[in-house]
Formats: structure tokens, sequence, C-alpha cells
């Protein structure tokens, strides 16, 4: 009903209104957990994120020993390896939106790449502006979570989250955010990035010396066995030997510190590879990623685990890490040494630059099942961005000489439904879901499909201009509003939001950075009547609300 009411009179709908507090709990699918600023973590030790970008399993771990990766080897020899981890998004930004929210960017509203822009008002793929959407309730960037138990939380330093970066977000989120800043004995949480080894280092840095032999490559046959694609194939594999160099500093880093037997150190890509067939598509090329885990000392685990593992169990196991609770709204679950994982994860794609599609895929253990809503996926888009890269040269010119499977790939209109199984046919050659034998198999996994992406929580499902009018209906029928006092049980004051979906931090002076979240208590801060504390209340999607506050008498 939601979404019909959205497309047909946006603006106008009675509607609209009973859906605007939670679209997720109306529905009866999920629940919110309170809010709780004044939970502690449960452990003081630490967690590093260490996140590439764009890859496969190019890794010795995963049997490709193209390479030497010595760093990330010395991690998976004193942690775990995961056989089975997946993005939500072959894309980078709905990708990271489900990273830091733990939220499926079909239900959030980011499934666009790209939806928000600090750089530009419009969208110069799609005219339209660029946009945070608002957040359903209950969901916020897990370090929220993290920061108002008293977790030092920083990001060095990519965010691309699809919405603008929630201001209570990070203690620090900059090339220089680190660690090694946080109070002394603070529990922390650290992210580093590393770019190094994005799509668009692959032309550019294509002129670099590399030491890998790009004649003695195998070439996948996602891609077409040529000279500048076995060159292209060589410069990412060096892009990955300078990104495990830097992985080896951060190691080094926590060597020296001696935090390193006591963090637990995870490394992931944010999607798959960042060739054409890999990056924008929703088959295990562009949605399987590497996952390798090093724990904390005193973790018994094996060494590797071949669960089923999703982008929505990231934010869980951090918040289960540091002993916190894991809130209704997210379904992800923690990653831990002996989880047995999902029966099926869940990713999706849907524009790209100006080029729509709409993918929706389940994996289970043994089966692919890909449902295009639009004949249009992956190599049939017209992305200009992928063509700086020769593979995709190579490909467009195979394609107009009319040379197989390129031509057929690049311009016959995709089938309805691709059924593959990756145990045996893990490049999905061959399309099974014509095959009779097939036909409860694939009803029984689009059904998983249709509960997984029901037309009232899909965004995706609403032309994006209605879904902007929406989104600006959402906000204004809910407004944001400002941080307010309370007096505790022993009298004092204390600050809260009476929202449960917002989030609100405080400081002591207008220029004091960042943002506090643990729990404010005006008398142990040494503030009297009449003194200003300055607050600000934050939504993902909403625009903050700050103000300066007199402590009454």
């Amino acid at each position: 009903m939601f979404f019909f009411c959205v497309m047909v009179s946006p603006l106008n709908c009675r509607l609209l209104h009973l859906f605007i507090l939670s679209p997720l709990a109306v529905l009866g699918l999920y629940s919110c957990s309170a809010f709780n600023p004044g939970e502690s973590p449960s452990i003081k030790g630490g967690m590093v994120w260490l996140v590439c970008e764009d890859q496969s399993l190019f890794f010795p771990q995963y049997g490709d020993s193209t390479v030497n990766l010595p760093h990330l080897t010395e991690l998976a020899g004193d942690g775990t390896v995961f056989e089975n981890a997946f993005a939500v998004s072959p894309v980078c930004a709905p990708s990271r939106s489900s990273i830091l929210t733990g939220v499926m960017p079909q239900y959030m509203g980011t499934q666009h790449m790209r939806a928000y822009s600090h750089r530009t008002a419009n969208n110069p793929h799609t005219g339209l502006s660029h946009y945070s959407a608002p957040a359903p309730a209950g969901v916020r960037a897990f370090t929220e979570h993290l920061r108002a138990a008293g977790v030092y939380c920083t990001n060095q330093s990519k965010e691309d989250y699809n919405f603008e970066t929630p201001p209570l977000a990070w203690d620090d989120s900059s090339p220089q955010a680190h660690w090694r800043n946080r109070p002394q004995g603070a529990a922390f949480f650290s992210v580093v990035n590393f770019f190094g080894c994005h799509e668009s280092q692959v032309w550019d840095r294509s002129s670099r010396p590399c030491m890998v032999d790009a004649s003695k490559l195998d070439v996948p046959p996602l891609l077409p066995d040529h000279p500048d694609v076995r060159r292209d194939l060589a410069t990412n594999y060096c892009n990955l030997q300078a990104m495990d160099s830097a992985v080896g500093e951060v190691i080094r880093q926590l060597k020296a510190d001696g935090l390193y037997e006591r963090t637990t150190i995870l490394f992931t890509s944010d999607h798959g590879g960042p060739f054409p067939g890999f990056k924008r598509s929703t088959s295990d090329a562009g949605l399987r990623v590497p996952l390798i885990v090093k724990w904390a000392d005193g973790t018994e685990a094996p060494d590797r685990n071949f669960g089923l593992f999703s982008f929505l169990d990231l934010a869980p196991t951090a918040l289960n890490y540091f002993g916190l609770g894991v809130p209704d709204v997210l379904t992800g679950t923690p990653i831990l040494p002996d989880a047995r994982g999902h029966e099926a994860v869940f990713g999706g794609a849907d524009r790209f630059d100006g080029d729509l599609t709409r993918q929706r895929s389940v994996r289970t253990r043994n089966w692919r099942l890909t449902r295009n809503g639009l004949p249009n996926p992956s190599l049939r888009l017209d992305i200009p961005y992928r063509r700086r890269m020769s593979s995709m040269a190579v490909i467009d010119s195979l394609s107009s000489e009319g040379v197989e499977p390129w031509h057929h790939l690049t311009s016959l209109p995709a089938p309805r439904f691709e059924l593959y199984e990756p145990n045996t046919d893990p490049w999905h050659q061959l399309n099974l879901a014509a095959s009779a034998a097939r036909a409860p198999l694939l009803d029984s996994l689009n059904a998983l499909l249709d509960d997984a992406f029901p037309p009232k929580l899909d965004w995706g499902q609403v032309p994006e201009a209605d879904m902007l009018v929406a989104f600006d209906s959402i906000r204004e029928a809910n407004p944001l509003a400002a941080v307010q006092w309370q007096r505790d049980e022993s009298g004092d004051w204390t600050l809260f939001h009476p929202s449960p979906s917002a989030s609100f931090g405080w400081r002591r002076s207008n220029g004091e950075a960042p943002w506090r979240m643990e729990e404010f208590n005006a008398s142990a801060l040494g503030l009297a009547s009449g003194d200003s504390i300055y607050t600000i209340a934050a939504r993902i999607g909403w625009p903050s609300v700050e103000q300066a506050l007199i402590v009454p008498e």
C-alpha cells in the first residue's frame, strides 16, 4: 500500500502518514531496540577493520597464488578464512551504506549509485537532486551505539555511504584518524580503507612498473584472453601487493603499541572485482568477497569457516564484540569463529550512474538465482566511467565485430532468470533457468527473493523522482526535534531526545570536537544552573539540529 500510494499521488496521499515513523515496523517485520547511550562495553580491547576496494578472491587464501601477500597470509595464519562472504551490492556506495547501517540498500533507499554527493547539488547522470534517504525507524550508524558506550571510533578515511555521513558516526574520520588518539585505556574501533586497488587504479597505474608476468596469468572466462586484458589483470595483482604492504604497516603499528594480540582484525573488500563482468554484477564475481578475521587472543577459532555470511552481519559483529545488544531492526547475525551463517544471502543492483537496472539475487550454499527486473544488467549498461579500462574497450570492440559471447553479453536482452550452480560453475557460464528439471528449485529460490524484497519495502520498485518526493514527505511529517532536558532520579539534569530513532551528542564549547555521545550529567561536569551546553540531534537523512541549551534551575 505504501509504495502504490507514493507512486500514484506522493504529495496528496492520505495514508502516507501511517508509514512515516516506521515502514518496517508497520509491516510487522521488525521492531526497534531502545538506544541506550549509557551502556558500557564489556571489553576494553579493540577491533580494526581493513577494507580494500573492488576485489574478488584474487588472494592466496582462496587458491590464487599469482602473487605473494605475506601480511594477509599472516592474518589468515593467526585467524579464520571465511569461504563464503558476500556483499549486498556489487558497487561501492550502496554497499557501504549497508556496512554502516546493517540494512539492505533497497530498504534504506540507498540502492542507486550514486545517490549522494557533497560536491554538487544535482546528479549529472539523472538531473535529480543528490539526496540522503531518511533512515527507517531504529536505523542509525552502528558506530553511534559504540560511541555512546564509550568506544573510540575512527575511520581512515573513505566514507561514501550514499548518504551524508552522520555527524555522530565517528570520533574522527580523516586521513589522520587513528586509535592512538583515543582517551587512555578506552576501547577502540578503527576502520582503515585501502583505495589503491579500486577499479580506477587499474587504468591510473597501468603505466607503472609491475613485476607480474601478464603472459603467464590465468584469464577468467568472464574476460577475453587479450594482451590488454592481461595487462589490466597484472596491474590489479600489483595493486594488491601494494595494498598488502599497507596492511603490513597497520599490523606493525598494532604490534608496536602492544595491541596486536588483544585486537580482532577483520579484512574484506567493499564488493567484488574491478573488471567488467565482476563489478556491477549480482553474481559471485560481483558479490563474493574475501573475509579474513584474526581474533583477539584467547579465542578458539578454526582455520576456515564455510558458512554463508553477508555484509548485513558486519554491524552486528562489531556490536556483539563490544558486548552491546544488536537492535532488532538489524537482520544480520554476528560473525563468530564457529558461526554457521545463513541458509541464504541476498544482493541487489539498481541504477549505476545514468543507467537503470533492477537485479535481485539470492545465494545459497549450492545455488545462485538472479532475477532481472529490466533487460539490461551488467555489461549491457552504458557506463562511460568503466570504458577507461582497457578490458572494457576490448569487450566493446569484440562485441562490435559480432564476436561471441561478447556480442551477446553486451547487446542482447538479459533473460528474466539466471540460475547457476557456483560449486561446479564458479564463473556462472551455464544458465540452468530454462531446465525443466530445475523448475521446482527456481520457484523456491524465486519465492525467497519475493520474501527478501517485498514491494512494500523495496525502494528500487519506485521511480527515483517519486522516491525523492516521498522522502520529502517523510521528513516533513516527522521533523527532527532538538535535544531536551530531563531530571533524573537524583534530581540532576541530563539530556534526552524524544525520538528513539534519533541520536544526540553534546559538547561543552562550540569549538570542541568531536561531539560526545556518552551519558551526560550536568553536575558531574561541574555545570551549574545558567551554564550553557551545546547539543546536536541527528538522524540519517534529516538535517541535524544544533542548539545551545542553558542548564535549568
